[in-house]
């Protein structure tokens, strides 16, 4: 008997958010490794195994997007890093979007560059906010939260508001069961039953040619079809993104979108 296919959910936010305590949470037990906040990560991913139910999932911890000048992985490596999982991956199920206390003004530009961009607004994405033990009323906090989103622009699926950590009292533990329930029961409503897979949607996006010069391999060139470049630029508008900015994000998805291309074309040689 074959094994079912994994579904893969990728979970992404700024450094110190709580991600890897949500994956910990999805899990049923501490796998994730939780840093500390402010020192930000230099992993590329981590994929961590669960199961709800009889689902079984790959849950992806991602580095940390807009990392502090304390953080240790840049921002444009984060997204290079984010689009090859993407693109490497046999398909996405569902996102999460990690949170963590004031809403930043950087929050709505990730946002659209994830779902609208990157995944082409066909994958699923449901909004957690962590670091609650002390809010008493989590589902007034779910209302709260679900207006100040609104006001940036961000709508998502639906919104967890949890306590994400274990703790000694009998309350305490309670909520964060309460937590993990409702997590995982938006994870099972939303997470799609056939995964969304990239190659349509990034040959709309790009156009690869390759070029046969005195070496054992082509010469691969990636570049923004013309239909693309009214999805990135209309991106970089809604984010305001300065010239500078917006030149650093298109070398960025061209560089990754390349060397993606150009490995799995060696793979097939």
């Amino acid at each position: 008997m074959t094994n079912p296919i994994k579904k893969n959910i990728i979970i992404f936010g700024e450094s110190g958010c709580g991600k890897s305590s949500i994956v910990n949470m999805i899990v049923g037990r501490d796998t994730a490794k939780v840093s500390d906040g402010g020192l930000g990560c230099t992993f590329e991913h981590e994929c961590h195994e669960a199961s709800i139910g009889d689902t079984r999932f790959n849950i992806y911890d991602t580095a940390g997007l807009n990392e502090g000048e304390q953080g240790r992985v840049p921002h444009w490596q984060a997204i290079h890093q984010l689009y090859t999982l993407i693109r490497t991956l046999d398909g996405v199920s569902l996102l999460i979007y990690c949170m963590r206390g004031r809403i930043k003004e950087n929050a709505r530009a990730n946002w659209i560059l994830f779902s609208e961009v990157l995944c082409a607004k066909k994958v699923p994405v449901i909004a957690v906010e962590t670091g609650l033990e002390n809010v008493e009323d989590l589902e007034g906090r779910h209302t709260l939260l679900k207006g100040w989103l609104k006001g940036y622009g961000i709508v998502p699926r639906d919104i967890a508001c949890v306590v994400s950590y274990r703790g000694r009292k009998h309350d305490h533990d309670e909520r964060y069961n309460w937590s993990q329930h409702q997590l995982r029961r938006l994870i099972m409503r939303f997470c799609l039953k056939t995964p969304w897979r990239t190659d349509d949607w990034i040959g709309q996006i790009y156009k690869t040619t390759y070029s046969t010069n005195l070496c054992l391999f082509s010469d691969v060139k990636v570049e923004f079809a013309r239909e693309a470049g009214n999805v990135v630029d209309d991106f970089i508008e809604k984010a305001g993104m300065k010239k500078d900015e917006s030149e650093k994000l298109k070398s960025t998805l061209l560089d990754a979108e390349k060397k993606f291309t150009k490995k799995r074309k060696y793979m097939r040689l």
